[in-house]
């Protein structure tokens, strides 16, 4: 069994098998909702290696349309602050942020692209992407 940074047992399986069901057609959106609630509630406990795993999460309940696809949009603007904050998990956010808006900047996203804008003056990866955003 594998530990996170505190010692306690990984999430990261349980956070992998809310991304198939946010991910699953045949799953209820009132079942989404209440799984991406999980990651959401939980997101300023979660480690490096388990936030990307919730970003790969999230992404999977934004590649549907409607109203999961919002709920998935404010999950991440919701848990990326904090993630930002970790270390490596920029290009995860950056992957997360794509696959819910595009290539678009929103508004709402303004402090998350401003962080992701910090980050990036020492990513070039990071800042090459960024660019792409109209």
């Amino acid at each position: 069994m594998s530990v996170n940074h505190h010692g306690l047992p990984s999430r990261v399986p349980a956070i992998a098998e809310i991304g198939r069901l946010l991910g699953d057609p045949a799953v209820g959106e009132a079942d989404k909702c209440a799984a991406l609630q999980l990651v959401v509630q939980d997101h300023a406990d979660l480690d490096e290696v388990e936030a990307q795993s919730a970003l790969w999460a999230i992404a999977q309940m934004g590649m549907q349309s409607g109203a999961g696809h919002e709920q998935a949009q404010q999950a991440l603007l919701t848990c990326a602050p904090q993630w930002l904050s970790m270390g490596d998990v920029a290009l995860s956010v950056m992957d997360c942020y794509q696959a819910l808006f595009g290539l678009r900047r929103v508004d709402e996203a303004r402090f998350v692209i401003a962080q992701l804008n910090a980050l990036a003056l020492k990513d070039a990866e990071l800042a090459m992407r960024l660019a792409q955003l109209r």
